[in-house]
């Protein structure tokens, strides 16, 4: 479902089976403890791949949401592609001491987009960025636990995602996950970029 917010903002929204959601957590957990990351983005692999290399991964359950993931940007994307490349991660908001930073110096939120990011690491630009959404803190008042993000003016919008749900963005949209310090659960969520090819169309790589 396609959620405009206004004329060059929008959001895609999307509910997931989340009978499996312990399973979820677990291999997310595993994924954390065997990948370490200074700022709690636990990537699955080193670079993007394509979409063929992670239907032959048969272990475990994230690979098939990645693919879910992959299905619902195909929804949305319109150009002609000829391959799809994605990047994964397990992220993680800690409720105590977040490791990645919440708030600048005038306790203003930090914004990133993953298309600066991309270009940044000379990496392949995402056309999409999915979150599935496997556990969301508890305790919260005010703008604990929302997701931010701007438009293209630099007006701010935030939502409250749910457990069981896949928000989409675009790639370029500057978004913030915002910290609950009162929480007793940490925020954890699969996200990944999609990036579509069409070699003969679009130079994709920086």
């Amino acid at each position: 479902m396609k959620v405009d917010i206004t004329d060059t903002l929008c959001y895609w929204k999307y509910n997931f089976d989340t009978n499996n959601i312990l399973e979820f957590l677990k291999e997310s957990y595993d994924v954390m403890e065997f990948i370490d990351a200074e700022r709690d983005g636990h990537g699955l692999w080193n670079k993007s791949i394509d979409e063929s290399e992670i239907k032959n991964i048969k272990k475990g359950y994230l690979p098939k949401l990645i693919l879910d993931g992959i299905g619902f940007c195909k929804d949305i994307h319109q150009s002609t592609y000829n391959s799809v490349l994605t990047g994964a991660w397990i992220n993680v908001v800690r409720a105590k001491r977040a490791r990645q930073p919440i708030r600048d110096a005038k306790g203003e939120y930090i914004y990133h987009n993953h298309v600066s990011i991309a270009k940044r690491n000379n990496e392949y630009i995402p056309d999409y960025t999915f979150v599935f959404y496997f556990q969301m803190p508890d305790n919260l008042s005010g703008d604990d636990g929302k997701l931010f993000f701007k438009d293209y003016d630099g007006n701010e919008y935030s939502i409250l995602p749910n457990v069981g749900e896949c928000i989409i963005l675009k790639g370029d949209v500057p978004h913030a996950p915002i910290d609950a310090p009162n929480s007793s659960k940490d925020r954890i969520v699969l996200a990944g970029n999609v990036t579509f090819l069409n070699n003969k169309l679009k130079k994709t790589f920086i």
